[in-house]
């Protein structure tokens, strides 16, 4: 079963995503910052490694700038994909960091979740 870990320091938001994922017959961690997901990344053997990564990027203590630096730097870690998720408005700078990594950028805005769950089903070849 794909696993995906959501880091989001917005509890409500991250239940949210997790019940979406959960319809989707997705396996699911949560991180509340980037501190607990590059430590619950540490700790996963080779066999449970997270198939994707939602990944908020303003976030106390870690932020998703460094998790993502982290992830791609991290020859363990560098093929899991990244969906870079904020609920700000997003500059081309922004947009281009992201892309530089092979990551996915979304606005937590409108249709989100759904469109979550499209782009999860994709990236993780289910359904």
């Amino acid at each position: 079963m794909p696993r995906i870990l959501v880091v989001d320091d917005d509890l409500e938001l991250r239940q949210v995503i997790g019940a979406a994922l959960a319809e989707l017959g997705l396996s699911y961690d949560e991180a509340g910052n980037g501190r607990e997901a590059l430590e619950k990344l540490g700790e996963a053997s080779s066999e449970e490694m997270y198939d994707c990564i939602l990944l908020d990027i303003v976030m106390p203590e870690v932020d998703g700038w460094q998790v993502l630096e982290a992830v791609k730097s991290n020859p363990l870690w560098t093929e899991i994909p990244v969906v870079v998720l904020t609920g700000y408005a997003t500059s081309p700078s922004d947009v281009v960091q992201v892309s530089k990594y092979d990551g996915v950028h979304m606005e937590k805005k409108g249709q989100f979740v759904q469109t979550v769950g499209a782009l999860m089903k994709r990236l993780v070849n289910i359904g």
